[in-house]
Order: C-alpha cells, then structure tokens, then sequence
C-alpha cells in the first residue's frame, strides 16, 4: 500500500549520506572480524581500522562492538517519516497496516542482507552482550516508532494506543526478519516478508476491531 503524501519529503542531504555510509561500513567491518576471527577477539580499534576510520570516529556512531552489529540503526529515513506522518490517522488497523509500509520502506532504502541478519542473530544466541545490544537497537526503533504513531494519531505519547501498536508492530518485524533469515530457499526480499507480516496482522486484528464498533 502507498501512502498518500501531502507534503514534500525532505531529500538526505549530502552529511546524512556521508554518515549512512560510514555507519555501513563500520557494522559490515564488524561482522567481517568477527566471521574470521569470532566476535570474543575483535576490538573496537579492529574495526576502525578495517572500515578506515580512527576510534574516535567510531564512538560517533557507536557506543560499543556489539552495537556495530546491529543490523539497523534506529532511525527511520526522513523521506518514511515525512510520508507517514502526512497520512490521515484513521482507525487503529489502517494505522498499523502503514507501519507496515513504513518498515517496508526503511529495509528498502538500506536492503539487509540475508547472511548478516542470520550472523548477528546467530551471534546473539551464543554472546549475552551482542543479544542485549539487539534488544536495545529493537527498544529504540519502538521508542521512535511510539513517538510517531502519537503524533500522527495526535493523542500524544502517553497513549496507551500508540504504545500498544508500536510494541506489536516490533514483534512483527521480528518474526518477520527472523522468519527472512533463516529461509534460505526463498527469493523473496526482506520488505515482502514484513508486508506479510503486517498483512496476517491486520487479519488477525480484524474481528476484534469489528466486535468494539459493533458494541459501540
């Protein structure tokens, strides 16, 4: 589904570029070291060194190895977050069918690849401290994903609603992701797996979105 744009999405500028790639070139240098010499042994200064860039370039964008694993950052891409929040609110489905589309779009603008998410999943499983940084890189994407659901909404981030469909929004990007990596044998892109995802989702929301309307 498209959504409707009612204003013109900001362009990434040249430095927000720039930073996309270095930010991609550090989490790629990351994953690298660590397939050949296992995450335990890389150091912050390998990294650097791999991707080209000093140490302390590298704590601008990250606060440790195991946050250079993640395989997103969190932030939406200015053009996704202009083109949601100039969406009508509707009703609570429609809401999150967009969501769809808006995570859709970010793993269209930064296609992941299907070897790296099943790297980092499988080096979360066995390193506590990758896993917890997972976790939190999965809290911040619903942390910015609550704030724009309660101003797109306009009921503010005290919300329960919007609380509510950010945190079911992220337990099906994460089945989906999941689900993506370890299907080897399917062509299919990362964001169709999402839209599917949000697709069973919204069927599964539908009778109780049709019982509230018809006690109301």
């Amino acid at each position: 589904m498209d959504l409707p744009c009612r204003t013109a999405a900001p362009r990434e500028s040249l430095r927000e570029r720039r930073r996309r790639e270095t930010r991609d070139e550090l989490h790629a240098a990351a994953l690298r070291l660590s397939r050949e010499l296992g995450f335990e042994q890389v150091t912050v200064e390998m990294i650097s060194e791999e991707a080209g860039v000093s140490p302390r370039t590298f704590f601008n964008y990250f606060p440790s190895k195991e946050s250079a694993l993640l395989i997103w950052s969190a932030s939406f891409t200015p053009e996704a977050r202009a083109r949601f929040l100039a969406a009508p609110a509707r009703d609570t489905r429609s809401v999150l069918e967009d969501v769809g589309e808006l995570f859709a779009s970010y793993l269209e603008a930064s296609p992941p690849r299907r070897d790296e998410v099943e790297e980092v999943f499988r080096i979360a499983e066995r390193t506590p401290s990758v896993l917890a940084a997972v976790l939190a890189g999965f809290d911040a994407l619903e942390r910015e994903l609550w704030a724009l659901v309660a101003e797109r909404t306009g009921r503010g981030t005290g919300d329960r609603t919007a609380d509510l469909v950010a945190g079911i929004s992220m337990a099906a990007v994460r089945v989906a992701m999941r689900r993506w990596a370890q299907d080897h044998g399917c062509e299919q892109a990362a964001p169709e797996f999402v839209r599917e995802s949000f697709a069973l989702l919204k069927d599964l929301t539908s009778p109780l979105e049709e019982a509230a309307t018809a006690s109301s």
